[in-house]
């Protein structure tokens, strides 16, 4: 018996020193390898990860060399993580379209009294102000490398810093927050539904930038794309009676009061995290995750991601690739309780349209097209670009595209025809700024509908995806789980939209069920009492569309279900661990 636990003993040592010397190891590997990629969830496009490096690399100096410009004004301001997320990191993938890029920043600690939340929060928006001025900077220092629009300091966060209200806003947040229980907050007739840690961040912009280094693989089409970066901000409150210190996340409003995606949290889609920063904030997430927190988060994602593909069906979505890909997302967040011939059957779905040589050809026009679009709304931005040639020479790219579907025999030259008159225009305004402004203003929507139309009629199973969605949603309703949707009239009145399910809840106290059931997403405000509205009338405008999700009287099976999908998502936590893959430069990228 001894002799067992002395070998136990033995065994735990030589465990530790192997450890020991794996962790050193790996800090040297690191260190020594620029372009790094660490991840976690085993489902990613790691084939991609040469290609990306490029443009990670040249963002990732920004990000870092303004945090450290702005050291002189907060010494404490650092950069946590960077991570690039989206479409390309999903397998199989041939039609990424740009570089979603994300990155945490500590802004330091910050003493509270009591009494001055309004001044903390004009310090946090002076400071937020402050580094993304600086990345504006050193984005048009180094113009060759990436393009951005030239705005005023106060415009790049989005607010001006002089007037109180939005400081104001942030400071009620956070007395409120500091309370230690979830809580609401109105934003843009938006509820956000906020954990104790959380604080809102109003009207915050995201980061738009275009380069030509973005490249997903050896046959990518080298053309302007667009890289968005978001930034997510996090401070320490210090409480100066107790000297407790509170960690607090920033969670920034966007697009009309929607409440963002924390970039820590997607970790159940395919992304990377890049820079050595990244190294030790990456490897504490998921072993501090307890079950609980493990299983919500996961549902997190999930909820996120079937709200962004569900507002109807995928033709009438806007270009319909965005729906097959969230749905890809959705489904593998959810494959561990899906059958394995229903997982099956999505993923060959999906992957012949996202793998198709035809569907890129029309998903490479759609995306130069939109880039046209938006650098004509900015004339600064125009002028430019148009000092080293790149509106003329992204035009002639779009006619390069046009000219490779004309030799694929999937397109008619009817199908064809309108997008080469189309581009005939564009060619005949390019060398004057405001007729091709006019024209673009005049002809884009039409255009964009009409490539969307194509997309739908050039991919595999078209008919299917709409019932893969629907499907997914029953998966979660047979464990109790609803998604309900909100419409927001003009006049601020609030409708339920009227299903088998909501005609059960007690319409009255339905604002009553977020905290309780964990709301993750926005759910609209309203203070005249809420009505079921027929589908027939609900998307009338789907920018008025809010969804919450939630468990409300569920039955002992539903609750049976409800336990084995946690055990299952709980038993494939095994394949989420942190991996380490360099990336090293392609010249050709």
């Amino acid at each position: 018996m001894k002799k067992s636990k002395k070998f136990k003993h033995i065994k735990l040592i030589f465990g530790l020193i192997v450890l020991i010397v794996c962790t050193f190891y790996l800090t040297i590997y690191i260190k020594s390898n620029n372009y790094i990629f660490l991840y976690i969830n085993p489902d990613n496009n790691t084939k991609i990860y040469p290609y990306i490096a490029k443009a990670t690399n040249k963002i990732n100096n920004i990000l870092f060399d303004a945090a450290k410009l702005v050291k002189t004004n907060n010494p404490e301001l650092k950069v946590l993580y960077t991570n690039g997320y989206g479409s390309g990191f999903i397998k199989n993938n041939e039609t990424s379209s740009d570089l979603d890029y994300g990155a945490g920043v500590y802004l330091g600690k910050y003493l509270y009294d009591g009494k001055n939340s309004v001044e903390i929060s004009e310090k946090l928006l002076r400071d937020i102000a402050l580094y993304q001025a600086t990345i504006y900077s050193l984005v048009q220092n180094n113009e060759h490398d990436f393009y951005i629009q030239r705005l005023t300091k106060e415009r790049i966060l989005g607010i001006n810093n002089d007037d109180k209200i939005y400081a104001q806003f942030m400071a009620k947040s956070l007395d409120t927050a500091l309370k230690g229980k979830p809580y609401k907050m109105e934003v843009a007739s938006k509820i956000f539904l906020l954990k104790p840690n959380e604080v809102v961040l109003p009207d915050y912009k995201f980061i738009k930038l275009y380069s030509k280094d973005i490249s997903y693989g050896e046959n990518y089409r080298k053309m302007l794309r667009e890289l968005t970066v978001t930034v997510d901000y996090y401070f320490d409150l210090v409480d100066s009676k107790t000297n407790k210190t509170y960690p607090i996340s920033l969670i920034a409003s966007v697009n009309d009061g929607l409440r963002s995606y924390q970039q820590d949290l997607r970790y159940f889609v395919p992304n990377a995290f890049t820079s050595l920063a990244s190294f030790n904030y990456v490897k504490n997430i998921m072993p501090n995750l307890d079950d609980n927190s493990y299983f919500d988060t996961r549902l997190i994602n999930y909820y996120h991601h079937y709200t962004l593909l569900s507002y109807g069906n995928s033709k009438s979505c806007g270009n319909p690739l965005k729906i097959i890909k969230r749905l890809l997302q959705c489904t593998d967040v959810l494959a561990p309780i899906l059958p394995k011939d229903s997982l099956e059957q999505i993923h060959k779905s999906a992957y012949a349209v996202i793998s198709s040589p035809t569907v890129a050809l029309l998903n490479d026009y759609y995306v130069a097209n939109e880039i046209l679009y938006n650098i004509t709304k900015a004339t600064s931005l125009y002028e430019d670009m148009e000092k080293n040639q790149e509106v003329s020479k992204h035009i002639s790219n779009m006619e390069y595209i046009l000219n490779d579907m004309i030799n694929d025999p999937q397109f008619s030259y009817n199908e064809l025809k309108p997008l080469f008159e189309y581009q005939r225009e564009i060619f005949h305004s390019k060398n004057n700024i405001t007729n091709l402004q006019t024209f673009m203003k005049g002809n884009f929507a039409s255009a964009t509908r009409y490539i969307d139309d194509l997309i739908y009629k050039k991919m595999p199973d078209n008919s299917k995806f709409n019932n893969y969605i629907i499907y997914l949603n029953k998966v979660l309703e047979s464990a109790g789980i609803y998604n309900i949707k909100f419409y927001n009239d003009r006049d601020n009145h609030i409708y339920v939209m009227k299903d088998s399910f909501s005609k059960t809840l007690d319409l009255k106290n339905i604002t009553k069920l977020d905290i309780k059931n964990g709301f993750y997403t926005e759910v609209s405000n309203s203070k005249t009492e809420l009505e079921l509205l027929p589908e027939k009338d609900f998307y009338a405008d789907t920018r008025r569309i809010s969804h919450g999700w939630v468990r409300y009287n569920p039955t002992e099976l539903q609750n049976s279900i409800y336990n084995d999908m946690k055990k299952y998502m709980l038993k494939d936590r095994r394949r989420f661990h942190l991996r380490i893959r360099p990336g090293i430069q392609r010249e050709n990228s």
